[in-house]
């Protein structure tokens, strides 16, 4: 834009020249925003949306199931199960399905709630750094697995294990990444891990 259309379009009545001129000096830093001037609603790229983390970790993980060659249903009400994916044999004799409960981070966060335990089949899938797809993993492990780690690490025996039932680690350590590293998601992981019985 050239100086008559800024001034235009924003208003400079109130300003000052050269108020933040000394802290400029001292050093600056520019933070962009995912804004258009003309809508009066905007997000700043530093303010995160949980809805928007899952709503993107889902399609990052439908969109791999699919390139793995599986197909994907999403249930039209959540009651712990947030997608199905499911396969048949080549010979269309067998079909197998699996309920999927998503844990999607923008980081690399790792959860467990003891309310999973007796849904059958579940697997709990972790979609890390959905912001991110080209940094993006996906860990895929049943409760049971799930809880081996929690035990291994220690988390078991802390009073919110305890006594909620919930673990949470906002940030996984090497030693946390290392162990899950077994259920990190490749093409050849995913036909391991959902084929037909």
């Amino acid at each position: 834009m050239n100086e008559s259309e800024i001034r235009s379009r924003f208003d400079f009545s109130k300003t000052s020249r050269g108020r933040f001129h000394k802290r400029y000096e001292q050093g600056h830093a520019v933070t962009f925003l995912d804004h258009d001037p003309d809508q009066e609603i905007f997000v700043t790229s530093a303010k995160r949306d949980p809805q928007l983390t899952e709503i993107a970790g889902k399609h990052l993980l439908i969109s791999r199931l699919i390139s793995a060659g599986f197909e994907v249903a999403e249930p039209i009400r959540d009651k712990g199960i947030d997608l199905l994916v499911y396969s048949t044999s080549k010979d269309g004799e067998r079909f197998v399905a699996h309920p999927i409960q998503l844990k999607a981070s923008s980081s690399e966060s790792f959860s467990l709630d003891k309310k999973y335990a007796n849904l059958r089949g579940l697997l709990i899938t972790y979609v890390w750094n959905v912001e991110s797809p080209s940094e993006s993993n996906i860990f895929v492990l049943t409760f049971d697995e799930a809880m081996s780690v929690l035990e291994q690490k220690g988390y078991s025996k802390t009073d919110a294990w305890r006594r909620d039932g919930y673990y949470f680690v906002r940030k996984a350590g090497s030693e946390l990444k290392e162990m899950l590293e077994p259920f990190r998601m490749t093409p050849e992981r995913w036909q391991q891990k959902l084929q037909p019985a």
